[in-house]
């Protein structure tokens, strides 16, 4: 499991990569002291419960991995106040719901990687917001309804999965 003490490095810590070491149970929610983080992977790991929203609070955060994991619950919109965030890989996990609508605010985001979750919206118009956005991966979902004519503004897609919904 993560320890508590992981908060103490809040000042000094900058990527934190811990893939695939086997760490069970929930982020706490003193990772959101971690006021330098760039970099947060914790990709392939056995975490579960719902994202903590002290994640709002890495306003540096450059890149956020917690695919493959046993994640669920909603995104929510505390992810939406990481205005340099660039990549999101949340994929392979439990997560439910819909994406968050301000989504399209953090318009410094190139990779979405959401797919195989059981998020359940409407595509959000605001992603036509992102114009740098590269990769949007919402594939193997319970997303529903037509495709908002926002999307064509994403004139930077070099691959966008929406398969299996």
């Amino acid at each position: 499991m993560l320890p508590l003490s992981t908060g103490n490095l809040s000042t000094s810590l900058i990527r934190f990569f811990a893939y695939s070491c086997k760490i069970k149970g929930r982020i706490p929610s003193i990772v959101g002291n971690l006021s330098s983080l760039l970099f947060l992977d914790f990709t392939g790991n056995n975490l579960v419960g719902s994202i903590s929203t002290s994640i709002g609070n890495l306003r540096n955060l450059r890149c956020f991995n917690l695919s493959d994991n046993k994640l669920t619950g909603f995104i929510g919109d505390n992810i939406c106040k990481l205005q340099h965030l660039g990549e999101i890989y949340m994929g392979q996990n439990q997560l439910s719901g819909s994406l968050p609508n301000c989504l399209g605010n953090v318009t410094s985001l190139r990779e979405i990687r959401l797919g195989y979750n059981k998020l359940s919206s409407n595509i959000p118009t605001s992603l036509g917001n992102l114009k740098d956005l590269v990769v949007l991966d919402l594939s193997s979902n319970n997303m529903v309804g037509s495709l908002p004519p926002e999307i064509g503004n994403l004139k930077a897609v070099t691959l966008m999965d929406l398969s299996m919904n």
